[in-house]
């Protein structure tokens, strides 16, 4: 009898581990996915400041050019 409790209570240990070890690593897989969804934001971010600052750049030098216009036009 007490063998067959023992195996019981052990067997409702490893029941547990398991139960346990499969929520983690639902949750693992959770992050893990949230990282990769994170990192895909970020690279696009990334790609979008980029752009924007090559946009700004060009603009820039556009204002720049406009200015020496206006100045070689007040001096004639």
């Amino acid at each position: 009898m007490e063998i067959d409790e023992k195996n019981t209570i052990e067997l409702k240990k490893i029941r547990d581990l398991q139960k346990s070890f499969d929520n983690n690593m639902r949750i693992l897989e959770s992050h893990i996915a949230e990282s990769i969804t994170n990192k895909e934001k970020l690279d696009s971010i990334k790609r979008d400041l980029k752009e924007a600052n090559d946009k700004f750049i060009e603009a820039e030098r556009y204002l720049d050019e406009l200015k020496v216009d206006l100045e070689n036009t007040k001096i004639k």
